[in-house]
Parts: structure tokens; sequence; C-alpha cells
């Protein structure tokens, strides 16, 4: 999501109002067309412009954050079994939630830098019959051409075509 910046907006509206104004139509069109502006203006004001990330702590890198994060959900995490352990279990019990968080992360973040992912292609059902019938209805066809038709024909079904 990209954000606009409201002030560049309001100054774009004012110079088109100083615009239809200078022009200096008094149409009811023209009117019109300057009042929506100013409508406009009115809505911006009503705007609050919210940072998704404001409620998050920076972190240094990457690695960082997951690593602040598991540590935060050892902590938040409820658990019945927590309060029946020993100090020093709850010190272990509280370590291999962190070590489980910060796998999970880093599984999450190489899941996300994998290519393989991006923009998967829908392979297209081919019905294998049909296309061999109408292939061969050419009539005196070799192995080359039918390996090479079936080939190609591959190819399409992979892409999508």
């Amino acid at each position: 999501m990209k954000l606009i910046d409201k002030d560049t907006l309001v100054a774009e509206f004012n110079r088109l109002i100083a615009e239809l104004v200078e022009k200096g139509e008094d149409t009811m069109f023209e009117q019109g067309r300057i009042s929506a502006f100013e409508d406009a203006k009115l809505f911006l004001d009503t705007l609050e412009v919210i940072d998704p990330y404001e409620h998050l702590i920076q972190c240094p890198s990457r690695e960082d954050g997951i690593k602040a994060y598991a540590e935060d959900y050892s902590w938040n995490i409820e658990s019945e079994l927590f309060q029946q352990l020993t100090p020093e279990q709850q010190k272990l019990w509280r370590k291999e939630i962190e070590q489980a968080c910060i796998s999970g992360g880093y599984c999450g973040l190489n899941l996300q830098k994998d290519r393989r992912y991006d923009d998967i292609p829908e392979v297209k059902e081919i019905d294998w019959e049909k296309e061999w019938k109408e292939f061969l209805k050419d009539g005196n066809i070799g192995f080359k051409e039918v390996a090479k038709h079936f080939y190609e024909l591959g190819i399409k079904a992979q892409k999508g075509e």
C-alpha cells in the first residue's frame, strides 16, 4: 500500500481550482467542478493517516526482529504447564519456545525468498486422446513429428496456454 501525501493532494486541488477560476468561465459545470474540489479538500481533512508499523519496534535486521519476536512470544504464551514447572524448568521451557519461534521465523523468511513460489502458472488440463486423434488426421506422420508435437503441447500446458 502506497500512501499519498495529503498536503501535495490539497496543493493540487488548489492549483486546479485556481486554474478554473482563472479561466473565468462562470458556467454551472465549472462551478460544479470547483465545488467538487472544495468538497474533496474538506473530506481529506477528515482522514487520518495511520502508519501500519507505528506499534512495531524497528530492529536493526530481520534476524534481530525474529529473535525479538521469539523472546516476546516466549514470555506472553499462555500455558497452564508453565506455572507447574520449577524455575530451572521454566527457563529451559522459555528457551525451547524461543528456539521454535526462531526456527519458524527463518523458515518463513526462506520461503518468502524462494522464487519458486512466485507467480506459479496454472497447468492446463489437456485431453490427450482428443489431441492424438486430431494429430493423426494428418495421415503419414513419423515418430519425430509426433514427439515434437507432444513436446510442444506439454510446454504449452505447463504455461497454461
